[in-house]
C-alpha cells in the first residue's frame, strides 16, 4: 500500500500521466479528422484561414495602433500651438507617427483647404479609405461563415451516399454494418467540423464589424474636433495662382 502511494506521489508518475493523456487527446483529434476524408481536409483549411484572418484583423484593429493616445493628446493641443503661433511642430509630429489618426490629422491641419467644410469633406473621403483598409480581413471571415457549413453538408451528403452504397454489399446480401457505421461517422463528423468552424467565425466577424464601427465613430469625432480647433485658431488662405 505504501509503495503504491509513493508511486502516485512521484513527480514522474504525473508527468507520464499527462503525457499519456496528451497523446491520447491528439490521437482522438487525428482520428476524428482522418475519418472525414477530403472534405474534412477542406474544412481544416477553412479553420486555418479563419484563425489567420482573426489574428491579423485583431492586430490591425488595436486602438493604440489606429489612434495612439499621444496623437490624440497632440491634436487636442491645437489651441496651445495657436498661442505660440506655429503649427509646424504638430505637423512634423504627425508625419513621424504614421498611424491612421495621424495621417488624417495631418491632412486636417495641412492648410490646403480654404474652408472648414472643404477640409471636412476631404478628410471624410480619406477616412472612408482608411476604414476600408481596416476591414480587409473581415470579408474572409464572412466567407468562412458560409463555406464551412456548406462543406460540412457536402461531407454529410458524401457519407450518406457511401452509407446507402453499403446496403446489399454483405456476404449474404445483407447490409455491411461496419461500412454503414463508418459512413455515418463520416457524415456526422463533417457536419460537426463545419459548424465548429462556422460558429466562432460568426462571433469573430460580428465582433470585428462592431469594433470597426466603434473606431470609425471615435475617429470621426476626433477629426471634427481637430478641424474645428484648427480653423478657429488659424487663418487659412489659398495662395494666389
Amino acid at each position: 500500500m505504501s509503495s503504491f502511494t509513493d508511486l502516485l506521489l512521484a513527480p514522474h508518475f504525473f508527468a507520464a500521466a499527462d503525457k499519456a493523456a496528451s497523446s491520447s487527446g491528439i490521437q482522438l483529434v487525428w482520428d476524428f479528422l482522418a475519418t472525414g476524408g477530403f472534405v474534412m481536409a477542406l474544412i481544416v483549411l477553412c479553420s486555418i484561414a479563419a484563425i489567420t484572418a482573426s489574428i491579423l484583423t485583431w492586430l490591425q484593429l488595436r486602438e493604440r495602433v489606429i489612434m495612439p493616445n499621444a496623437v490624440i493628446s497632440q491634436l487636442r493641443s491645437i489651441p496651445n500651438y495657436a498661442v505660440k503661433g506655429d503649427i509646424r511642430p504638430l505637423q512634423d509630429f504627425l508625419e513621424r507617427d504614421g498611424s491612421m489618426l495621424s495621417r488624417l490629422g495631418s491632412m486636417a491641419i495641412s492648410g490646403a483647404f480654404t474652408s472648414k467644410q472643404e477640409c471636412h469633406d476631404a478628410c471624410a473621403i480619406k477616412g472612408r479609405e482608411e476604414i476600408h483598409r481596416l476591414e480587409s480581413g473581415i470579408p474572409l471571415l464572412e466567407v468562412m461563415v458560409t463555406v464551412a457549413p456548406l462543406l460540412g453538408l457536402l461531407g454529410t451528403t458524401a457519407g450518406l451516399v457511401g452509407m446507402f452504397s453499403a446496403f446489399g454489399t454483405g456476404g449474404d446480401g445483407s447490409p455491411d454494418t461496419a461500412v454503414i457505421a463508418h459512413e455515418i461517422g463520416v457524415a456526422l463528423r463533417c457536419t460537426i467540423a463545419g459548424l465548429f468552424v462556422a460558429v466562432p467565425s460568426v462571433l469573430m466577424h460580428t465582433y470585428f464589424v462592431r469594433r470597426v464601427d466603434a473606431l470609425a465613430v471615435r475617429v470621426e469625432s476626433i477629426m471634427q474636433e481637430t478641424i474645428q480647433h484648427f480653423y478657429q485658431h488659424f487663418e487659412v488662405q489659398r495662395p494666389n495662382s
